[in-house]
Order: structure tokens, then sequence, then C-alpha cells
């Protein structure tokens, strides 16, 4: 008669135990980047109920899609903001940014932010430094060196480049694209920085995902931003998908000025080159950008 070996079985189960345990964390990670437009309210100066209705919303999308990875842009108030994302269990915020207005003193209304189930390494945000004829450079980007399921680490940026207001001169349009080339720029410095940093972990990926306010459809045509992002080595996950299913930003019924465009990107490096998905039917109170989604797989 054999008589079973106790060690032996717990090295059994020990091992099945670590291979689920590999399957699990090689899942995709769902990712999602959110233009809020000024969330709470929907406006710069909204009412208590108008923030309510645009919170209300908004967690009723993110329960639906409950991300694993959450990018978000056009924020005024943290409490807000965490307020959305407990609605996605085990989700924690990581960094809300305090980006200021021009006096150097206000916090902006245009915040960036990231949250997620995984646990950081570390995480801060970084205003775009002024530089010799851009001296009024504004906004930045929220960064946090997020824990892979399987070991190593994913770097994420959640950005808002310069909306195109005032570049409806020729000389405004220069400086539009000038400024978002500059924070595109110092986007990729701040990355081989951060190579070095940390260059004791293995590094699995990057991903940069937001509101770049311009596209590569040549409607901007002198604007570069997509484009040297590309050059510096990211993949475009909208490079494949049809303009019509990627509309990413409309305007409201009773105010037609402009067409629908793409104006949401996720560009990743060390990632399956997938393309990206937007979540359509978004009601405009809640917001007049759809959120974006991607499924992260290390290569």
């Amino acid at each position: 008669m054999k008589t079973s070996n106790p060690a032996s079985h717990l090295i059994k189960v020990g091992i099945i135990g670590l291979l689920l345990g590999s399957l699990l964390g090689a899942e995709p990670l769902k990712t999602m980047a959110w233009n809020l437009q000024w969330f709470p309210g929907g406006r710069p100066y909204a009412k208590k109920e108008e923030q309510t209705s645009q919170i209300e919303g908004a967690k009723l999308i993110m329960s639906q899609q409950s991300p694993d990875i959450f990018l978000a842009q056009e924020l005024k108030y943290k409490s807000a903001f965490e307020e959305l994302v407990s609605t996605v269990p085990g989700m924690k915020t990581h960094v809300f940014s305090n980006f200021l207005e021009s006096d150097g003193e206000t916090p902006s209304s245009l915040q960036c932010a990231i949250a997620s189930k995984l646990k950081a390494n570390s995480a801060w945000f970084e205003s775009f430094k002024p530089s010799k004829g851009l001296p009024n450079l504004r906004r930045g980007y929220a960064f946090a060196a997020l824990e892979h399921p399987d070991g190593g680490l994913i770097m994420v940026y959640s950005v808002h480049l310069k909306s195109n207001r005032g570049s409806d001169t020729p000389e405004g349009e220069k400086d539009v694209a000038a400024t978002r080339a500059e924070s595109v720029k110092q986007l990729i410095a701040h990355k081989a920085e951060m190579e070095k940093k940390f260059a004791d972990r293995k590094i699995l990926g990057w991903v940069i995902g937001g509101d770049f306010n311009t596209n590569h459809d040549d409607q901007f045509p002198i604007c570069t931003a997509i484009e040297d992002l590309v050059k510096a080595g990211f993949h475009n996950s909208w490079d494949k998908t049809p303009k019509e299913d990627r509309l990413t930003w409309r305007t409201a019924p009773d105010f037609q000025r402009f067409e629908p465009t793409t104006f949401d990107y996720f560009l990743t490096i060390g990632f399956e080159e997938t393309q990206a998905k937007m979540v359509s039917g978004v009601p405009f109170e809640v917001s007049d950008h759809a959120p974006v989604l991607i499924n992260l797989s290390v290569k």
C-alpha cells in the first residue's frame, strides 16, 4: 500500500499555484484614458447640482468599464476624482496634479491624474518647463511607475496638451504647434531620465494616454506631436483604425461649430501593438470626450 508524501503534495500545490498566478498576472491590463471636461460640473464654475449630476454619470461609466489603470484629464477637485475611482473595487489614486494658472498661485481647473488597481512604486506630476521662445508653457503630466502583477514596471503618463485656442491665425497656429512639440520633447526627455532612475528595475513598457488636442489626420498640418512620439519609438494605437471609428471628441447638438474629431490617444512601447477602442454613447452632460480603452499585453 502506497502512502502519500505530504512534502511532495505541497510542492505540487505550490507549482500549480505559481502557474495559476502567472496565468492570471499575464492577463491584459484594461487601461482607460478620459478627458472629463472640467470635472466635476462640466464647466469652470458649475453649480453643486451640475457637479453631482456629472459625478453620477461618470460613476456609471466607470463601473461599466472597470479599468485596471485609469488616466484622467481636465479635473478640478481631487476629492471628486477619488469619489469617482472608488466606484471601481481596488482602485486607488496614485497622483493628482497641482498645475497652476499663469499667476503662479491659482490652481488650474485642468489637472491630470492616474489611478489603478496596481501598486505604485512611485508617482508624481511635473509641469512643462518654459523654454527659450516659449516662456509661458503651461500644463504638464502626471506620471506613475506601476508594479506589473508578473514583476517589472509599467511607466504611465496622463497628459493634456495645449488646446487649439488661438490657432486661427498663422502666428497662433505656429505657437500652438510649437507648444505641443516642446511638451512632447519634454515627455521624451523624461522617459530617458526614468530609464536611468530605474536602471536597477526591469521596465516592461511605457504608455502615454490622454487628450492631445491634435491628431495624425493632417487636420493640424504643422503640428508634429503624434509624429514625434512615433519617431521616438511609440506605437500609435489608432494607426489602423478608420477615422470614423475614433471620433473621440464632439460638441453638443446645440453647438455645431466644429466637426467631431480624434483628440484622445494611447501611445505605447513594450506592449503588443493592438488598436485602442472608443466608448460610444457618452451623454454630453458627462463629457464632450469619449473614454478610450486599450488592453496592455507585455510582449
